[in-house]
């Protein structure tokens, strides 16, 4: 569900032209879908594979860079003295007792919760910790002086440990993990910036807001889901829409999409207006 923020009631309400609770005027084009997740690093496959995908890499330069200077200064013999002598477990062994240092550095973490904010500008995660202490922040690699932040008459404090925002206009590959409600955003394509959880509720509120900003964009690679589907015109020729994909029952309904191109067209009236006033 869509919601404006409004400063009176300091509180989210539906998207209206005025505040249900006390009247005061909204803004339409600040319209945005927000939720919170629960979250735990160390089941966090995505957190694993952030690590591994540097460890890995680098653990297979120093075999490649070894095995490299042993050919070139001592022939295949020297290579093969190399991998008999238990340089490859020693490797391995490494990657063993690295995995137990993060398996144990993640649990040291302890679980947090997920601040999840998709609008008209991009996609916002903010990580929150609750109940913070010293050991907890220094396993996340942050001050423990940012305790002080912490207010200590709250019967259940949380602090703001991590920020991850991507822009619609720097996103590069759209990716959807169905099976954890995910959606990942790259930029470049290769690079993953941010991963998105949804809940079964805020699933259609935040794939509205991909495909109204990316949908049209040909340079972005999408979910198949949301790639235009080829209909039939009354000519005979082919003609790209969206409408075949919402009888097809994929993607967020008419309604919905009509609600965020009308924020957008708002917008852009707005932005004409004040260019026109400089």
């Amino acid at each position: 569900m869509l919601t404006c923020y409004c400063k009176k009631c300091n509180r989210d309400v539906p998207v209206r032209d005025h505040c249900p609770q006390c009247g005061a005027k909204l803004n339409p084009n600040q319209a945005h879908a927000a939720w919170a997740a629960d979250h735990l690093p160390v089941s966090d496959w995505l957190v694993w594979n952030a690590v591994m995908r540097v460890l890995l890499p680098a653990l297979c330069a120093v075999l490649l860079s070894a095995v490299a200077a042993e050919a070139a200064l001592g022939g295949l013999q020297a290579v093969e003295n190399l991998l008999r002598g238990g340089f490859v477990q020693t490797l391995v062994l490494i990657l063993l007792g690295l995995s137990l240092l993060l398996l144990l550095i993640l649990l040291l973490q302890g679980p947090d919760i997920l601040d999840c904010v998709v609008d008209s500008r991009g996609v916002h995660v903010k990580t929150y910790l609750p109940e913070p202490t010293a050991l907890k922040l220094m396993m996340r690699l942050r001050s423990p002086s940012m305790l002080s932040q912490v207010d200590s008459g709250d019967p259940a404090p949380s602090l703001l440990v991590d920020t991850k925002d991507i822009a619609w206009r720097d996103v590069a590959r759209v990716q959807y993990w169905e099976e954890k409600n995910l959606m990942l955003f790259y930029a470049p394509r290769y690079w993953l910036r941010v991963a998105l959880p949804c809940t079964p509720f805020s699933w259609e509120d935040a794939e509205g807001f991909v495909l109204e900003k990316l949908g049209s964009r040909k340079k972005v690679r999408l979910p198949a889901s949301l790639r235009p589907v080829e209909t039939k015109t009354a000519a005979g020729g082919k003609k790209k829409t969206l409408a075949a994909r919402q009888k097809q029952g994929n993607g967020p309904s008419a309604d919905f999409l009509a609600d965020i191109r009308a924020m957008n067209e708002e917008t852009a009236r707005q932005e004409k207006s004040e260019d026109a006033l400089r």
